[in-house]
C-alpha cells in the first residue's frame, strides 16, 4: 500500500484530543496492484468456500470444516499476509491485513477460527520470537500444516490475567522447563498442534511466554464447551500435566510474557473492529434483503418509517466504524514506515506502531464490538418472527456476536485501560493532555458566553468536533486533579469519560472521511455521505453531553460542578436540523442498492 508520510501530529495514539482533526484517511486506491489482487482472492474465497458452509460450520463434528477452511486459507496464502516471505509469508500493509479480516467476519461462524490462527496465535512468535523460533514455527502456520491456539486465560485469572497460577519449573540443570497448569476458553485448542502458553517460572512476579508443541506430551483438554454462540469453533480447556518443553521453547525473556499478552492484545483488539464491519455488513445486507421482500399491510416493511429509521441508524455506525478502522491502519502503517527507515526490522516496527497506537486499538474493539451488537439486535428486529428462529441467519449472527464485547478484554476493561494509557502518556510528557485541559479552563473562565458557530457545512461541524474535544479535557483534567491516584478506582468516572473520548475519535474519523471523498470527487451518492456525517454529528454531541454530565456528578461538587456544567454546556452545542429526513435519505438510498454502501 502506498503508505504518506507520517506527521508529527500523528507520532503518538491519544494525539487526536489535542491536536485539529487532520485528513489522512483510507482510501481503496491505496492498495498496490498485488494487494487488489490478494483482496480478490478472499472476497473469492469467502463467497465460494466459506460463506456456502455457514449453516454446517455450526453443527459439523470434531471441527472438521473449520481445519478444512483453515488449510484451504493457507494454500491460498491468507494465513501469512503481512509475514515476511522469508517465512513463508506474503508482506502487505498493515491496513491490508484489516481489510482481509473484515471480509473474513462475513462468515461469523469462520472469523474467530481465522482470526486466532492469523493474529494472536502467530503474532507472539513473529514479534518476540528468536529466528530459531520463527523459522521453525512460522512457515507451518502460514501455510496451515499447523494450527496455533493461544492461552492465557484461566478459571480465576480473566481480566487480572497476571495472576495466573499455570506455573514452569525449571529442570535438568535449566535446560527444560516443566509446564503445570490450566488454561480455559481456548479458541482452536481442539485442533491446535501449537499452544502459546503464558505461565510464571517459579515465584516470579510477572509471567513469561513459551511456545508449546502438542507433540510434547503431557496436554490433556476438556470437552467442548456448550456455548451460545461461535460453535463453528473449537473452545475448550487445556491441561497442562508436567509438559516438559526446552528452555529455547520461551518467547521473549523471563517476565516478558505480560508485556507480550498486552502488546499482542492489542492487534487483536484492532483486528476484532475490522471482523465487525464485516460481520455488520453481512447482518446489514440481510436485513435489508428480508425488509425489501417482507410485505405488511399491502406494502414492503422496507418503506416503513421506523423500519428506515432503524436501518439509518446501522449505516450510520457501521459508516463511523469503518471510517475510524482505516485511519488506524493508515496511522499505523506510517508509524512502521517511520520506524523501519529509523532501523527497525520489519517485525519490532509493527509491535512498536501498534502499541503506540493502543488506546485507537482498545476504542475500535468497545465501539466495533458494541456497533455490532445493534446491528445484529436490530437485525433480529426487523425480520420480525423469523429473526427469532434458527431457520433464518439472524439468529446465528446474534448469537455470535455477543462473545465480541467479552473476549479480546471485556468493554469494561478497554474502556478503563482507554484512560488509564491517556494517564500515563500525560504523566510521562508524551501526551501534554493536563496543560491543554488548564488551557480550556482557563478559556472557560475568561469567556464564560454561549459560545456561536460560525460558518456552515464541514466548517461548523469541524468546529464543534474541536469543542467536544474541549468539553472532554476539561473533565478529564478536573477528575485527574480533584481524585489524584484514586481516579483508577473511581471506575463509574474512567468508563464514562471513556464514552467521551471513543465518540470524539469516530466522530473525527467520520468528518475527515467525508470530508476527503468530497474534496476529491469520490462520492457516486454525495448527499446520503453528508447525512451520514450531519446524524453522526448530532448523535456524538448527545452521546457526549450525557457522558459528560454523569461524569461531573460523580465527582464534583459546589462551584467547581457547576463551572464544569457550564463548560460541557458551553461546548456541546449541536447543529439543529430535521434528523427525520436525513436518516430516511440514508436508508433509502442502502434500500435502493439493496445492501450496505
Amino acid at each position: 500500500m502506498k503508505t504518506p508520510q507520517e506527521t508529527k501530529e500523528q507520532r503518538t495514539g491519544g494525539a487526536f484530543l489535542i491536536r485539529p482533526a487532520e485528513s489522512s484517511n483510507f482510501h481503496g486506491s491505496l492498495f498496490s496492484e498485488e494487494e487488489q489482487m490478494v483482496l480478490g482472492s478472499v472476497k473469492e474465497f469467502i463467497q465460494r468456500e466459506a460463506q456456502p458452509l455457514a449453516d454446517e460450520l455450526e453443527h459439523q463434528k470434531e471441527h472438521s470444516r473449520s481445519v478444512a477452511l483453515l488449510e484451504k486459507a493457507g494454500e491460498l496464502g491468507l494465513l501469512g499476509l503481512a509475514i515476511p516471505e522469508e517465512y513463508g509469508g506474503m508482506p502487505v500493509s498493515f491496513t491490508t491485513s484489516l481489510r482481509v479480516t473484515e471480509e473474513v467476519g462475513r462468515v461469523s461462524g469462520f472469523s474467530p477460527t481465522f482470526g486466532v490462527q492469523t493474529s494472536i496465535g502467530i503474532a507472539p512468535i513473529l514479534f518476540y520470537g528468536s529466528e530459531a523460533q520463527k523459522q521453525r514455527y512460522l512457515p507451518k502456520l502460514v501455510s496451515g500444516e499447523w494450527k496455533s491456539c493461544y492461552c492465557l486465560t484461566e478459571p480465576e485469572a480473566g481480566s487480572d490475567a497476571n495472576s495466573g497460577k499455570t506455573r514452569a519449573t525449571p529442570v535438568e540443570g535449566g535446560a527444560a522447563y516443566l509446564l503445570n497448569g490450566q488454561k480455559m476458553w481456548i479458541t482452536n485448542s481442539g485442533f491446535a498442534d501449537i499452544f502459546i502458553v503464558f505461565g510464571k517460572v517459579e515465584d516470579d512476579r510477572n509471567l513469561s511466554a513459551f511456545i508449546v508443541e502438542k507433540e510434547f506430551g503431557g496436554i490433556s483438554l476438556g470437552e467442548e464447551e456448550r456455548k451460545m454462540g461461535i460453535k463453528g469453533s473449537s473452545t475448550r480447556q487445556v491441561f497442562f500435566n508436567d509438559v516438559r518443553l526446552p528452555a529455547e521453547n520461551m518467547l521473549g525473556k523471563r517476565e516478558e510474557g505480560f508485556k507480550i499478552a498486552l502488546n499482542v492484545l492489542n492487534t487483536g483488539r484492532i483486528k476484532l473492529g475490522a471482523a465487525a464491519i464485516g460481520t455488520s455488513k453481512r447482518a446489514f445486507d440481510l436485513a435489508v434483503e428480508y425488509a425489501l421482500e417482507r410485505k405488511q399491510f399491502g406494502s414492503s416493511i422496507s418503506s416503513f418509517g421506523a423500519i428506515q429509521h432503524k436501518l439509518a441508524q446501522l449505516a450510520v455506525r457501521i459508516f463511523a466504524m469503518e471510517a475510524a478502522t482505516y485511519r488506524t491502519g493508515q496511522f499505523i502503517d506510517q508509524k512502521m514506515a517511520a520506524l523501519e527507515a529509523e532501523g527497525l526490522s520489519v517485525e519490532k516496527a509493527e509491535v512498536a506502531a501498534v502499541s503506540a497506537y493502543g488506546i485507537e486499538c482498545a476504542i475500535l474493539k468497545v465501539f466495533g464490538s458494541e456497533c455490532l451488537a445493534l446491528v445484529v439486535d436490530e437485525g433480529v428486529q426487523i425480520f420480525g418472527g423469523m429473526g427469532f428462529s434458527e431457520d433464518a441467519p439472524m439468529a446465528r449472527l446474534y448469537r455470535n456476536a455477543r462473545i465480541t464485547r467479552i473476549y479480546e478484554g471485556t468493554n469494561e476493561i478497554n474502556r478503563m485501560l482507554i484512560v488509564d494509557m491517556l494517564l500515563k502518556k500525560a504523566m510521562t510528557g508524551e501526551l501534554e493532555l493536563l496543560q491543554a485541559a488548564k488551557q480550556v479552563q482557563k478559556e472557560l473562565t475568561s469567556n464564560p458566553a454561549e459560545k456561536k458557530q460560525a460558518g456552515g457545512g464541514s466548517v461548523v461541524a469541524f468546529a464543534i468536533l474541536e469543542d467536544l474535544k474541549k468539553s472532554m479535557l476539561i473533565i478529564f483534567g478536573a477528575a485527574a486533579q480533584r481524585l489524584g491516584k484514586k481516579l483508577k478506582e473511581e471506575q463509574e468516572v474512567l468508563m464514562h469519560i471513556s464514552d467521551m473520548i471513543i465518540q470524539v475519535y469516530l466522530l473525527e474519523a467520520v468528518l475527515t472521511k467525508a470530508e476527503n471523498l468530497r474534496t476529491k470527487g469520490e462520492l457516486t451518492t454525495p448527499d446520503h455521505i453528508a447525512d451520514i456525517s450531519r446524524v453522526f454529528l448530532y448523535e456524538s454531541v448527545e452521546k457526549i453531553r450525557q457522558a459528560g454530565q454523569e461524569a461531573i456528578l460523580s465527582f464534583a461538587e459546589g462551584k467547581e460542578r457547576s463551572l464544569l456544567m457550564k463548560g460541557l454546556e458551553c461546548f456541546t452545542q449541536a447543529q439543529l436540523f430535521n434528523i427525520k429526513d436525513a436518516r430516511r435519505r440514508i436508508a433509502r438510498t442502502m434500500i435502493a442498492e439493496g445492501k450496505y454502501l
